[in-house]
C-alpha cells in the first residue's frame, strides 16, 4: 500500500508538474521540499522509469495512480 506522500509522487509525474527529462537529483529535490517524501523507493518498486533523468511512470505507475483516482471518484 503506497502512503499519500507517495501517490502525490506519482501524480507530480502524471499531470506534467515533474516533466520527462527532469534531472533525478531535481526531482528528488523537489519531491523532499514540495511534496515531502522520497521518490527513491517508488524508482526501486518500478513505480517510475527513471535512471539519470526522470522518463514518466512505467505501467505499474500508470495503474496505481488510475486505482487512486478511481477510488477517490467512489467517496
Amino acid at each position: 500500500m503506497l502512503t499519500k506522500e507517495q501517490y502525490n509522487i506519482l501524480d507530480a509525474i502524471a499531470s506534467g508538474r515533474v516533466e520527462p527529462g527532469t534531472s533525478l537529483s531535481h526531482f528528488v529535490d523537489y519531491c523532499d521540499n514540495a511534496i515531502g517524501g522520497d521518490p527513491q523507493p517508488l524508482i526501486d518498486a518500478g513505480y517510475i522509469d527513471a535512471g539519470h533523468y526522470v522518463n514518466g511512470l512505467t505501467e505499474k505507475g500508470k495503474k496505481a495512480v488510475a486505482e487512486r483516482h478511481e477510488s477517490q471518484q467512489k467517496n
